[in-house]
């Protein structure tokens, strides 16, 4: 959020300075990944043709944004998730003053980037298809407490409205038409509808899964 505001270098929001780890013995690998674990022979075979032998393995690979299906205009210039610094920068070329912005999604991740994208100057509005926002995250009253805060910024919130389809012009998002009929102009969306678990991993190496590593 500060990075946004530009009120917080990227080099503060690493946990460690780059020199932390080879001060420490930690060696990182940038730019590759693990395409396979072989447990029998205790290996994990890399995408480069390296081979990394362990001892103990610890899984922390994430997980990756749920993005809108193309069929309802996913695929469409100027829609955005809010993951990584590269999402970050590319927000930040789009969050202008004046602008209007459709947030789906009114959970924690939705709600702090309509705080952003408000704080700048644009226009913005939130739709959640539950009941209430930050339904499956808070309580209610602490969704009442956001909403009203939100609110009284003038940030827009529509409960119980979903997304039927983006619209398009020139492979560009221009609108949105919403579940319950109303049509309103964007000049980029946001996408917080949750995420995925990056369990492929795990899974074809026999591990349990179900939706992240049992």
């Amino acid at each position: 959020k500060k990075y946004l505001l530009g009120e917080m270098a990227f080099d503060r929001l690493l946990f460690r300075p780059e020199h932390w780890y080879p001060d420490n013995n930690v060696e990182i690998r940038l730019s590759t990944w693990a395409e396979q674990i072989k447990r029998e022979t205790r290996q994990v075979l890399l995408q480069d043709g390296s081979i990394l032998d362990y001892g103990t393995l610890a899984l922390v690979t994430g997980s990756t944004p749920r993005r809108l299906p193309a069929a309802i205009g996913g695929d469409l210039e100027g829609v955005y998730v809010a993951r990584d610094k590269r999402d970050a920068d590319l927000l930040a070329g789009e969050m202008r003053p004046g602008r209007r912005v459709l947030i789906i999604g009114g959970g924690y991740i939705g709600l702090e980037a309509a705080a952003v994208a408000r704080h700048l100057g644009l226009e913005v509005t939130v739709i959640e298809m539950a009941d209430r926002i930050l339904q499956r995250v808070a309580a209610k009253e602490t969704a009442d407490i956001m909403r009203a805060i939100h609110k009284s910024h003038d940030v827009t919130i529509r409960e119980k409205t979903g997304l039927k389809h983006l619209i398009g012009r020139d492979g560009r998002v221009t609108g949105a038409e919403l579940s319950d009929g109303a049509i309103i102009e964007v000049d980029f969306v946001i996408v917080g509808i949750g995420v995925v678990p990056n369990d492929l991993l795990a899974k074809d190496a026999g591990l349990e899964v179900g939706n992240g590593i049992i």
